[in-house]
């Protein structure tokens, strides 16, 4: 074994030096490129999803149920839910979904508004952390000290308006049963920071009872939200109410279900153009063991006219390969690692409106580390089959000439 390593170091640095070679360096350049790229690459993708669903389960109930019309006696649709379901839900109440416009001075923005019933929400424990100042969000419960009704705006929605907490803003209200709109003066209680880029921009909290008086009726709601006390049983109960019920029920994965569509369109091509990376870094090691095949067809000529078997010659270049792969795959895997560490928490700048999010978010896996280091050496120990099998051609008298 010792041998054939020393044999398979000298065959890839230049003659009668220990310095790698040219095209050696040029292949471990590309291994290690296509290590990083691979590590990177990969890891922002699945990061980018990973923390996508992370947020829209948390900002979210695990089950909405809502009609377009709304849902009248909803109280007693409640009841029914709880006895048709049973210990199956953790927590559920009702809510308001409606879309309008609120204004600030000269500012204008369309906003989604979600009136919940405060505390008693099944959202209340994921959106309370997200709202600042500490507290604020227990404000929606009551109106502030002048009679207006409380609000908390999504961060980039008050940065849009040019609102702050305190500020007294109006809301136009679209009431379906009368003509014309409504303008209510609201006060500002609190800025939610969800993390999402399309979630700050648009969305805005108010009271359920505030809700009811402007956009609907005594006892009406724009449907049931249910936080379940197995969130990934959702999908399932989806199924099984939709065909029971005559309402829309949608479970938290397929909320917001264009975003990662989205992301795995632009990730499937992304990670073609690193796959393609990784096989030109691979190919680089067919050319350069095979420029080394010819370059010292007379030292392998000698082993082979010193009694060195095919399968010995082919050791040594397998070898080669391997050292190759050894030593490109460390170096792709300490720098792609660093860039993670650096990418971490930059902002994303244009690309969050696309993506959404404000910061690129990066959760090294070592597992997909020791795949990418596996997969080059895999990739190095084929590259080098060719140029190994090339080697064991090369006759044993070319040794023996001049």
């Amino acid at each position: 074994m010792n041998i054939y390593m020393k044999l398979a170091y000298n065959f890839i640095c230049r003659k009668n030096s220990k310095q790698l070679s040219f095209t050696s360096i040029v292949a471990i350049i590309g291994i290690a490129f296509g290590v990083c790229a691979f590590l990177v690459v990969i890891t922002v993708l699945n990061s980018l999803q990973s923390e996508m669903k992370h947020i829209i389960s948390s900002v979210n109930p695990n089950l909405f149920i809502f009609s377009p019309s709304g849902l009248t006696h909803v109280e007693d649709f409640e009841k029914k839910l709880s006895s048709k379901l049973g210990s199956a839900i953790k927590t559920q109440s009702k809510f308001i979904y409606q879309e309008s416009i609120l204004s600030f001075k000269q500012q204008t923005s369309a906003v989604y508004i979600r009136a919940i019933d405060g505390d008693k929400s099944a959202s209340a424990e994921q959106l309370a952390p997200l709202v600042f100042p500490k507290g604020s969000f227990h404000s929606i419960n009551v109106s502030a000290q002048s009679g207006e009704p409380n609000i908390i705006l999504g961060k980039e929605l008050a940065e849009n308006l040019g609102s702050k907490v305190g500020d007294v803003i109006t809301l136009m209200s679209f009431n379906g049963a009368k003509v014309g709109v409504k303008y209510v003066k609201m006060h500002v209680s609190g800025i939610m920071h969800i993390g999402i880029s399309q979630y700050d921009k648009q969305y805005a909290l108010m009271n359920f009872d505030d809700g009811q008086k402007l956009f609907g009726t005594k006892n009406w709601a724009s449907g049931v939200e249910i936080n379940l006390q197995n969130p990934d049983d959702a999908l399932a109960l989806s199924r099984q109410l939709n065909e029971e019920l005559p309402y829309t029920v949608l479970p938290w994965q397929n909320i917001d279900k264009n975003i990662f569509n989205q992301i795995e369109r632009d990730g499937t091509t992304i990670k073609l153009i690193v796959l393609i990376i990784s096989l030109v870094a691979g190919f680089n090691i067919i050319i350069t063991l095979s420029l080394t095949v010819i370059d010292r067809s007379k030292q392998i000529a000698l082993l082979r006219s010193l009694g060195s078997r095919q399968k010995h010659v082919i050791g040594v270049f397998v070898f080669s390969g391997v050292i190759l792969g050894l030593i490109g795959s460390s170096l792709g895997v300490l720098i792609g690692y660093a860039l993670l560490k650096i990418f971490g928490g930059l902002n994303i700048g244009d690309f969050q409106n696309y993506y959404y999010l404000e910061k690129i978010p990066v959760e090294i896996d070592f597992k997909l580390i020791i795949i990418a280091f596996s997969t080059s050496l895999l990739l190095s120990f084929f590259g080098a089959l060719y140029p190994a099998w090339r080697a064991t051609q090369v006759s044993p008298l070319l040794g023996l000439k001049q």
